[in-house]
């Protein structure tokens, strides 16, 4: 998978979130009244396909163990400290981006009613404490509050960034034979647990990584013929929709499974149809450049700031639309910004300076 590719990926996972958050609750009491469609012809209907959406961290989660097995190919993986430094290194990018965000969102914490100085508690000192570990990205892990809702998914994906090399050594040891106890761990240590339930799919991402597995299939629909084509996306299709069904019927009880076998079939549909158009990929490519900085901002943009603005928009559509459009030009902003204070060249200086505190003496 090319970085293209999984930025492809990554716009259709940013959609997905976007609506997955917008619409997930429309069946509810009370939620706002909307103008419904004849597509979406009821808020049922709305709300299914909100919750579907949810598959939008399944996808990121399978992009960052592909991509980063795929970065790991041809690398005996034996030394332990270049490995503890490479996934230093990624996560002070993950870190330092988040918190270029969190400030910016900080500064503007009146814009939605809301105190500086009260934000996480009305104790100086234990808001204080809070800010720290939302600041960090630690909140969720330690069950203190955040600032934004969407923000629990930091947790997993500091997590996800420290354990991934070692996740890869025993997939390589173990093989595809990985996946049943990884499943049977999973649901062992409650997969109810966001943290756990997340382990089948970055396992599945790993070994697919592992065998070059997207890659193979690209290489296979390029050389076959139209009837074959047309089948396996057919098949895609039919593996979605089926998969759908069985989720909104039988509920979250198998959700890790369910998600698992929904995310490969998106993806493959994603990468052998829009993703080879031209300028429609182009534009996903740049969007999913942006989406980690859409995911930082857009739940202060449709919960805190503009909320009413947001739904008095009424038609789904125009919503979305709202959303879409004014998360992307904030992180648009955002990398402005950055370019302006140098934050890439401050990553680079914190990533070597811990990285040379990790050397032995």
């Amino acid at each position: 998978m090319t970085k293209r590719e999984s930025n492809i990926l990554k716009c259709l996972a940013i959609m997905l979130m976007l609506f997955h958050h917008l619409f997930m609750y429309a069946d509810q009491p009370d939620f706002p009244q909307l103008v419904y469609g004849p597509l979406l012809a009821n808020p049922w209907r709305l709300a299914s396909v909100g919750l579907l959406s949810k598959l939008c961290v399944t996808l990121f989660v399978f992009i960052t163990a592909y991509g980063t097995t795929r970065s790991f190919l041809g690398d005996s993986m034996d030394d332990c400290r270049r490995l503890t430094a490479k996934s230093v290194r990624r996560l002070v990018r993950l870190l330092v981006n988040f918190q270029f965000v969190y400030i910016v969102a900080f500064i503007l914490c009146p814009l939605g009613g809301k105190s500086w100085f009260t934000l996480y508690s009305p104790s100086r000192l234990e808001n204080l404490a809070f800010a720290f570990f939302d600041f960090m990205g630690l909140s969720y892990i330690l069950q203190t509050p955040s600032y934004n809702s969407a923000w629990w998914y930091m947790s997993f994906a500091i997590t996800l960034v420290l354990l991934l090399p070692w996740l890869i050594k025993l997939c390589r040891s173990l093989g595809a034979y990985v996946l049943l106890p990884g499943l049977l761990l999973a649901r062992w240590l409650d997969v109810e647990f966001v943290l756990f339930r997340y382990l089948l799919i970055s396992l599945l991402g790993i070994v697919l990584a592992e065998y070059g597995t997207v890659e193979r299939v690209k290489d296979w629909y390029d050389r076959a013929k139209l009837p074959a084509k047309a089948a396996l996306l057919l098949f895609s299709l039919a593996v979605t929709a089926a998969v759908s069904v069985l989720w909104l019927r039988a509920g979250d009880n198998l959700l890790d499974i369910y998600e698992a076998l929904l995310c490969l079939p998106v993806a493959l549909l994603t990468l052998l149809i829009p993703g080879r158009i031209p300028y429609i990929n182009s534009a996903a490519e740049f969007v999913g450049k942006h989406s980690m900085n859409m995911f930082f901002i857009h739940a202060f943009i449709y919960q805190n700031w503009f909320y009413d603005f947001t739904y008095s928009l009424r038609y789904p559509l125009l919503i979305y639309l709202f959303l879409f459009a004014s998360s992307l030009a904030a992180s648009a902003l955002i990398e402005q910004l950055k370019k302006w204070l140098r934050i890439e060249r401050l990553t680079e200086l914190i990533s070597r300076r811990l990285c040379r505190t990790m050397q032995p003496i």
